[in-house]
């Protein structure tokens, strides 16, 4: 078993394969840093009650209480709120094992829809405080769903029986009025309604494809497409007239997005269901195992970022930096050759391991004494960690090794990183200049270890019985699981002195992004927003200054960031 682009651009060798850095990069004298806005943040936390599966989240008010529905062991589906960390179960008295909770207002009243056994058919409900009251658009013989409430008391759903395409439906100042999105015939639904009572939600076509509309308070209909996608499907609003859904692209993945006015930014989860007016966003996320969560993701000001370019070249990484801002990484010159990267003091500082085939050196941690880490790949193909100090490189290697990497290094010279022994297992381990000691996660089909701070405390990453990518935090004597909330693979870089741990994770399509744990929160984000382009965080120093690289979309080159959250 191995890695999947958890170290980067590198992965073992026999099953976790060498690391290949970087092509196409010129040298020149000095970093430029061009400042940058925007990044695109949220703090992210799994929506997931006790005892139920395949929870989705639907819908988010402005103080983040969340509705949701999922299954319970029985098979019934119902409802749920979730408040600050309190979930409570939402099922209308009477229901036949079916009850969702689809909607919620600012005043916290909450829409949704259950089953009945007794007419065979769905009712709509209100429930305010702990008061439930049954709904139904009055058609004779039709079920009635509700999915959405505006602050105004106006609500939005779908309505119909079988053999007959389900109508679409809003209510403003108690009035009801039904309709078609398609103009005839199509089965309609609304998901999302405003203040202003504007609605958007689907119809879907005779082959159950769904496609996104609006509907403003006057009754005039838009149909919505995201650029370049196959399908769109809209499931909320909100009073600044963002719309939430996903599109499928054209190879048939999914991408939730956001759509303000005719601009569509892609999010990196794999649907988005549900928008407030302050701009949280629920949805749906596929974790290891192909488990599906809920999230509930808060808008977070990233603050500026800025590109750290060589002069004049095509591609940057950087890995590492100390509580000095001295950097290391990796780059190319003009003569296509690999080199390592020390920057520090305006100083390039190119790092080749002279026991390295040329092209093959990477720096990937630093300390505080500005002593370095990294690996190279010797003679004999075999890749071999180094230290480096003062200008000395030491070979790091366990006895046996078929591989070896050194990936973090703290202030009293503990290196980590992870290595492969005869047999082709994977461990991590730790390295005090004299004694190397294993690291192995209980049950783990392979480990490898990334950071170290100061306290001692390593990140590592596993493989779980499934064959997905996990990581821990590893305190000298036990493991914590650190799965990145909308990560389908987790990958634990650099770790600082306040514990804070910056990540690599990817969604259920291998789409790279960047996260960190910072006391206790975790926080995703993309660099370069808006651009779907391939963000890894890689390191993080004790004033909070994370550093990482992105390939842009549709290049193969990579730039270098540095930022602050």
């Amino acid at each position: 078993m191995g890695f999947k682009r958890v170290f980067d651009e590198g992965c073992f060798v026999a099953g976790l394969t060498a690391l290949l850095f970087l092509a196409g990069i010129i040298l020149l004298p000095n970093l430029m840093f061009a400042a940058n806005t925007g990044v695109n943040s949220y703090k992210v936390i799994t929506v997931a009650p006790s005892g139920v599966s395949n929870p989705y989240a639907a819908a988010v008010n402005e103080k983040n209480a969340v509705v949701g529905n999922g299954t319970i062991a029985n098979g019934d589906t119902q409802g749920f709120e979730l408040k600050g960390s309190t979930y409570t179960t939402i099922v209308f008295p009477g229901s036949s094992g079916f009850t969702r909770a689809n909607g919620i207002n600012d005043s916290g009243v909450i829409v949704g829809d259950f089953y009945q056994d007794s007419d065979n058919a769905f009712h709509g409900f209100f429930l305010n405080g702990k008061k439930y009251t049954q709904y139904d658009v009055g058609i004779s013989g039709y079920s009635t769903s509700l999915f959405a409430i505006n602050n105004n008391g106006d609500t939005g759903g779908s309505t119909g029986q079988t053999g007959v395409a389900n109508l679409g439906f809003v209510v403003i100042d108690g009035t009801v009025t039904t309709f078609y999105a398609d103009g005839s015939s199509q089965s309609t639904f609304v998901y999302g309604i405003n203040d202003s009572d504007v609605a958007v939600g689907n119809y879907y076509d005779s082959s159950g494809n769904p496609h996104c509309f609006s509907r403003d308070a006057s009754g005039t209909i838009t149909l919505i497409n995201a650029p370049n996608t196959a399908l769109t499907e809209c499931s909320g609003i909100n009073n600044d007239g963002t719309i939430t859904g996903y599109w499928i692209d054209n190879s048939g993945q999914a991408h939730g997005f956001l759509d303000n006015a005719g601009a569509f930014t892609e999010l990196p989860f794999f649907t988005a269901a549900g928008i407030s007016n302050s701009g949280s966003v629920v949805g749906e996320y596929v974790a290891p195992n192909g488990n599906e969560y809920g999230f509930l993701a808060e808008p977070k000001a990233f603050g500026s970022y800025a590109n750290i370019e060589i002069s004049g070249a095509q591609s940057t990484a950087i890995y590492g930096i100390n509580d000095k801002k001295d950097m290391v990484g990796v780059y190319t010159n003009g003569s296509g050759v690999t080199h390592g990267l020390l920057y520090e003091k305006s100083k390039v500082t190119n790092i080749d391991d002279p026991n390295a085939q040329a092209g093959t050196t990477s720096a990937f941690g630093i300390n505080t004494a500005g002593d370095l880490v990294g690996a190279y790949t010797n003679g004999g193909g075999v890749e071999v960690g180094f230290y480096y100090s003062n200008g000395t490189y030491t070979d790091i290697a366990p006895a046996g090794s078929q591989y070896t990497n050194a990936t973090g290094i703290n202030d009293s010279g503990v290196i980590t990183g992870e290595w492969v022994d005869s047999s082709g297992n994977g461990h991590g381990y730790t390295y005090n200049g004299s004694t190397f000691t294993t690291i192995d996660v209980p049950g783990a089909t392979f480990t490898g270890c990334w950071g170290i701070n100061n306290s001692g405390d390593l990140t590592c990453q596993w493989g779980d019985q499934y064959g997905d990518i996990e990581s821990a935090l590893y305190n000298g004597s036990s493991f914590t699981t650190l799965d990145v909330p909308g990560a389908y693979l987790t990958a634990a870089h650099s770790i600082n002195s306040a514990g804070d741990i910056v990540f690599l994770w990817q969604d259920i399509y291998g789409n790279d992004h960047g996260a960190i744990l910072e006391k206790g929160s975790y926080y995703v984000f993309d660099v370069p927003p808006a651009d779907g382009a391939s963000t890894d965080a890689d390191g993080i120093n004790s004033s909070g200054e994370i550093v990482g690289h992105y390939t842009p979309t549709g290049s193969s080159n990579t730039e270098g960031w540095e930022g602050k959250l």
